[in-house]
């Protein structure tokens, strides 16, 4: 088992099954006979757009990395790759009330040591496909207009960074001159007292 992984899939299985992202219509049927108009209801998230905003990009990149794992060969890992996606969400997608081992094994049909095994391979390949799946997000996010908002909005923080640092070291050498200057004064004071 890789830790990284695990906690990454934990995060993504927590997202997948987020009730926000949950969608519903009401059907115009469903209130005939009550004095409500018929369609009123449905949830927010109905849009992909909302959805992509409300899903993380590493929770995005774990569904792509998935999704690759389970296209046909050579492009994916073919059926089982199709196994591994379906024991991550067995595994992960749980909801708020955890579900045992055994009962996720019962539920894929294997046993306990080949869920163990599968387990490991869906960490490793996840290892290995992650990182690629996340650079093509960053890749496809470069031409929007919210990708060069978010470099101005970067850039303008590091300026202001650098203008602070700036700041405080004119703050802290005119301390220093300050102090040096109360110092020469009050030796100045000495030697005119002394003299």
């Amino acid at each position: 088992m890789i830790e990284a992984m695990e906690v990454l899939l934990q995060a993504w299985g927590r997202e997948v099954v987020n009730p926000a992202m949950d969608v519903a219509i009401a059907s115009p049927l469903g209130r005939m006979g009550d004095d409500t108009p018929g369609g009123v209801g449905g949830h927010r998230c109905l849009s992909l757009v909302e959805c992509a905003v409300a899903i993380s990009r590493a929770s995005q990149a774990v569904s792509m990395a998935l999704d690759g794992m389970a296209k046909d060969a050579p492009l994916g890992l073919g059926s089982r790759g199709r196994v591994l996606q379906r024991l991550a969400h067995v595994r992960y997608c749980q909801g708020l009330q955890a579900v045992a081992v055994a009962a996720q094994c019962a539920r894929l049909g294997i046993s306990m040591r080949t869920y163990r095994a599968q387990v490991d391979e869906l960490h490793a390949e996840l290892q290995a496909e992650w990182p690629v799946a996340l650079a093509r997000l960053q890749s496809a996010e470069r031409g929007t207009d919210a990708h060069a908002a978010a470099v101005k909005r970067a850039r303008a923080a590091r300026d202001v960074a650098r203008e602070n640092a700036r700041a405080e070291r004119k703050r802290l050498a005119d301390r220093k001159a300050a102090a040096r200057a109360v110092k020469a004064a009050a030796e100045l004071r000495k030697v005119g007292a002394a003299g």
